[in-house]
């Protein structure tokens, strides 16, 4: 068995990986995953099940009969349609599928990536509500660290602005309200240039070698809940700390 690196798909809904066919085979032993959890690898056409791929010599799950109890829960609860597996990639998006992950189906539509021959967007107005309800905690769970830096900085100097202008709480909440209509609206656009800045980085550090490339991507893209639970908590230092220097 080889030490191609492999991916695969957690009932989360999530890319994991990369990992060696090995673990992949230590996951399946230990219960971690299935037979019919969905795997790829540079070269994959599309996601596949895990029993589908020849070189993993993975058994078909047996089928559940009738007579068994209706009530009991599936051996998966994840939905293989939330993956871009089941969506045919042009080779002008292969890159920005590695990168994005699992959702891309859905910023490849909102990017109008189809519209185009070699994959670049043809448009970036779609509304984008992870960005409007969470603004920089949606940015930093897909891993655009500098964009959130830049945009807690800018609610930060605003927030400071409101407090020595003294302006009432109707004002503070228009403007709130503002910022997250801003977030919403601009979301997709600035992901998309994030992506292509990051793509544009793998092709440099990888000339030539589109498997290199897409591994790169996959590995610098994605989403990272572990960034969201850091970012809150500098957060609440954050207004904390102004809270205290600032009250009069």
């Amino acid at each position: 068995m080889s030490d191609t690196p492999w991916y695969y798909a957690d009932h989360q809904q999530q890319r994991q990986g990369p990992v060696p066919a090995a673990q992949l085979q230590q996951l399946l032993a230990q219960g971690q995953i299935t037979a019919d959890t969905l795997v790829w690898r540079q070269g994959m056409a599309q996601w596949q099940p895990l029993h589908g791929v020849t070189e993993l010599a993975v058994p078909a799950p047996t089928p559940v009969e009738l007579s068994q109890d209706p009530y009991a829960a599936p051996a998966s609860a994840f939905d293989p349609t939330a993956l871009p597996v089941q969506e045919s990639v042009a080779p002008g998006q292969q890159a920005y599928a590695a990168f994005v992950g699992a959702n891309f189906p859905v910023y490849r539509r909102k990017w109008r990536l189809d519209l185009t021959a070699d994959g670049a967007a043809a448009s970036t107005n779609a509304w984008n509500w992870p960005a409007f309800l969470f603004g920089a905690f949606w940015m930093l769970y897909r891993r655009m660290y500098a964009v959130a830096a830049m945009w807690i900085g800018a609610l930060t100097v605003l927030s400071i602005l409101e407090t020595l202008i003294d302006v009432s709480d109707s004002v503070s909440l228009v403007i709130t309200l503002g910022a997250s209509v801003a977030a919403g609206s601009v979301g997709n656009h600035l992901y998309l240039r994030h992506t292509q800045r990051m793509i544009a980085l793998a092709e440099a550090r990888h000339p030539g070698d589109a498997r290199a490339q897409h591994a790169a991507l996959a590995g610098l893209g994605g989403t990272r809940w572990s960034a969201v639970l850091v970012g809150m908590a500098i957060y609440i230092v954050v207004i904390g700390a102004l809270s205290f220097l600032l009250d009069p």
